[in-house]
């Protein structure tokens, strides 16, 4: 059957066609780097964010610019510590048990912990943070999801920034009494730590919904509207890849030139240069063992008239390394942080210790701050399944959009409602004179020697100072103030010197406050 020209002409162009969708899918991925395919109108697709959180994991751990970029923002927003309380002492008694609980320190509470989310955060845009509660016992443990194991996010219909389940779908491996392991896939959705509808269905779609482990979604990176975040490392991973790839080239140069340090000129033609040859050989590694070693360092060379020994001159013959800055300048403005943090303080003009540049400072105080509200929220749910187990007396209203409210029984000691506020204070980002802060204080709370000005309390001096001394734990320090005058006798010695030196602070203060 012979072909019309109008079906040979739309055979070419499917053809064509084909070809150029191959030659699409071919220039996702080449040999040297991965293209990401995404929504680009929208959001990037669960595979794309997928692909690029594996790429960002393995340039934090191999790429030494990357892996600085991420453990300075760390240091900076955790080196120091948290300290976290609650203004009302029962409140606070329930906050301590649920941070000294030791699953909740392997997981987030201690200083390490935090340390790892800090990272997780940066490298990969998201945590989804699991609130294991008992509410008969008023227990809240904290566990986590792996980013790669949440599949989708279902969202209220009624408002997209309103997430309700989180779909996971993960591999379960479960061992017999032989040692022989059943891998099995499984699939469970869990809700939002804030959705909490009246009726609570037990599954969907025939997938079970764990109602007791609710997730507390994170996310950095990407845009306002977006469901999941971005690793913040994303920008700068081309750039530091480009980098390494320089500072390759130009050690493979180097290693090159090395190979000839020096430039001998002989004369006597073919028989001159093969004399010379023999001279400079060596018999290092033969059967007959070393016989003609070659010249040690420092050696000196005699040559007849017209031999000259001149060394390979490699000044200005290569690109310098220095030549890659720009590059290095990419990554530290896609990480947010002076080119000095990578490496060359001869860039630095001020003592990094007393000073950070504003942009950067701002940085870590907005990351602290963000921290800051992720703790408070998960002390606001400690508290909300404390009261919902009786240990805290108060009850929980709703409000017009659903959200609970806690109120607090009233505290004997003031007749007013015990308040539900928790603290979470971080320590200073830059060192600075301490004695000049500890006169400010003292200057604000006595009015610069006026007696009684009352303008600070005496329990929130105590703590400004503590703080400001560097006290590790200035809840123990005010606790030890209210104990008695005299250690008991059985105190150790390193005990004793450190409740004297308290009860000499308190004495300052007392003396301050006087005037």
């Amino acid at each position: 059957m012979e072909l019309t020209d109008e079906a040979v002409n739309a055979i070419n162009q499917v053809e064509y066609l084909q070809e150029r969708m191959a030659a699409l899918e071919l220039a996702l991925e080449d040999a040297s780097w991965w293209r990401l395919s995404a929504e680009s109108e929208r959001e990037f697709s669960r595979d794309g964010l997928r692909q690029i959180t594996q790429i960002a994991r393995i340039f934090y751990l191999k790429n030494p610019l990357i892996k600085r970029g991420v453990e300075v923002q760390r240091d900076y927003v955790f080196g120091q510590g948290v300290s976290i309380r609650a203004e009302a002492a029962p409140v606070n008694a329930v906050i301590q048990t649920f941070l000294d609980d030791a699953k909740n320190k392997t997981e987030l509470t201690s200083q390490q912990a935090l340390a790892y989310k800090e990272v997780d955060l940066a490298v990969e845009g998201n945590l989804f943070l699991v609130l294991v509660t008992d509410s008969l016992r008023g227990r809240v443990r904290v566990r986590s999801i792996p980013f790669d194991e949440i599949s989708d996010i279902i969202t209220n219909p009624d408002d997209a920034r309103a997430p309700w389940y989180y779909k996971r779908q993960w591999y379960e491996t479960r061992y017999n009494e032989d040692g022989q392991g059943q891998i099995t896939t499984r699939t469970a959705y869990y809700p939002d730590w804030r959705h909490m509808p009246a009726n609570k269905p037990q599954s969907m779609g025939g997938i079970g919904i764990e109602w007791d482990a609710p997730v507390y979604h994170v996310r950095t990176g990407g845009l306002g509207h977006w469901r999941y975040g971005l690793s913040e490392v994303y920008a700068a991973i081309d750039w530091a890849k480009a980098y390494k790839e320089f500072l390759e080239d130009w050690a493979t140069i180097t290693r090159a030139l090395s190979r000839f340090a020096w430039n001998l000129t002989v004369k006597g033609g073919k028989s001159g240069i093969a004399a010379a040859k023999t001279k400079l050989a060596t018999t290092l590694g033969a059967s007959s063992g070393e016989s003609n070693p070659p010249p040690v360092t420092g050696s000196t060379f005699i040559g007849s008239e017209g031999a000259a020994l001149n060394p390979v001159r490699t000044a200005g013959a290569t690109t310098s390394a220095e030549d890659g800055r720009r590059l290095l300048l990419m990554v530290a403005s896609a990480v947010g942080l002076p080119e000095s943090f990578f490496g060359d303080v001869s860039v630095g003009t001020l003592a990094t210790a007393r000073s950070l540049d504003r942009p950067t400072e701002l940085k870590m105080r907005s990351r602290q701050s963000l921290w800051s509200d992720i703790l408070s929220d998960l002390c606001d749910y400690v508290i909300r399944i404390a009261v919902i187990a009786g240990q805290l007396p108060g009850t929980l209203h709703d409000e017009d959009d659903g959200t609970p409210r806690i109120e607090l029984a009233v505290d004997p000691d003031t007749g007013e409602p015990m308040s539900a506020t928790v603290f979470v204070e971080f320590p200073e980002l830059l060192e600075h004179d301490r004695t000049a802060t500890v006169n400010a204080i003292i200057s604000a709370a006595t009015l610069n020697g006026q007696p009684q000005a009352g303008t600070i309390d005496r329990q929130t001096l105590m703590r400004l100072l503590l703080t400001e001394l560097g006290v590790d734990d200035v809840d123990a320090a005010l606790d030890a103030i209210e104990q008695e005058e005299q250690p008991p006798t059985t105190i150790q010695p390193a005990e004793a010197a450190m409740l004297e030196s308290i009860r000499e602070l308190r004495q300052a203060i007392t003396e301050a406050q006087r005037g």
